[in-house]
């Protein structure tokens, strides 16, 4: 591959970061949307499946069965794409997991393992815990960087269709070399007004930027099609998707609108055993 048409996307990628919120893409600063996390703006703190390893590991702690996936959320240029895939695994004890996410090309990447554990003591609480690997590669003289660090996770059932969520990632402020890796709270609640409509409403903070506001709905057209839209501020932004199911096979296409980089597609398809 011809090193000046490398160092030049490298330069471009560098140059959006900076345009752009910092952490939009970057899995080590955890933003992080399948494809109806997207379509939903991120208001992905209560929800209870595959993709809680994500989000909030407690959901886990509510599966029923084996479910694996896979996602794939598209950047401004293709340097900045993300892929990632999901597996869970329920047990008599709680729920072990485990994720893999990448991000950038060949001349800079990032990377992120993850080990879960989600456990519900009753349909009225959960907890979740995760324990990530982290590496960034930069080519040339520059070479790897490594980090661990944890997320954790609770979800609540104070009443029927109510789930409040509560989720911080890297409590520990744990460091990539000398850099910071963002710490973020995250707290929602979503409401099940039918079998057909759910809606859900977040904030979410970390301590270098100001807080997001965000909304999201999921609506079930018809018994296979469902329908996804969600609304956020700090970047402003709005989002809709559509969910297909059918049997165990549940796929997502989402798409965020950014005021800065357009139309960002994310897209997701899981499958429970």
């Amino acid at each position: 591959m011809n090193l000046a048409y490398i160092y030049k996307r490298l330069i471009l990628l560098i140059i959006i970061s900076f345009v752009v919120r910092p952490q939009l893409f970057a899995i080590q600063d955890r933003i992080i949307e399948e494809g109806k996390s997207a379509a939903m703006a991120n208001t992905s703190v209560t929800l209870t499946d595959v993709w809680s390893i994500y989000h909030n590991q407690a959901g886990l702690g509510y599966l029923q069965n084996i479910s694996i996936g896979a996602f794939h959320q598209s950047g401004f240029i293709k340097e900045q794409n993300i892929h990632g895939i999901s597996f869970a695994l329920p047990t008599k004890t709680g729920t072990i997991g485990a994720s893999y996410s990448y991000y950038g090309f060949s001349q800079y990447n990032e990377m992120q393992a993850g080990l879960a554990y989600g456990k519900s003591f009753s349909k009225y609480f959960a907890i979740g815990l995760q324990l990530n690997y982290l590496n960034t590669h930069i080519a040339g003289n520059y070479g790897n960087s490594n980090s661990v660090n944890f997320e954790i996770g609770i979800l609540s059932q104070p009443i029927d269709n109510l789930l409040v969520g509560v989720h911080v990632y890297n409590p520990s402020r744990s460091k990539m070399g000398d850099e910071e890796i963002l710490t973020i709270f995250n707290l929602g609640a979503s409401y099940l007004f039918s079998d057909k409509v759910l809606f859900a409403v977040g904030t979410e903070k970390d301590l270098d930027h100001d807080a997001i506001f965000k909304a999201g709905l999921d609506y079930k057209l018809i018994e296979y099609v469902s329908l996804q839209a969600g609304i956020s501020t700090n970047p402003s932004k709005y989002s809709f998707g559509i969910g297909i199911h059918y049997i165990n096979i549940n796929g997502h296409v989402g798409f965020s609108k950014h005021q800065t980089l357009g139309f960002i597609p994310s897209f997701t398809l899981s499958y429970g055993f």
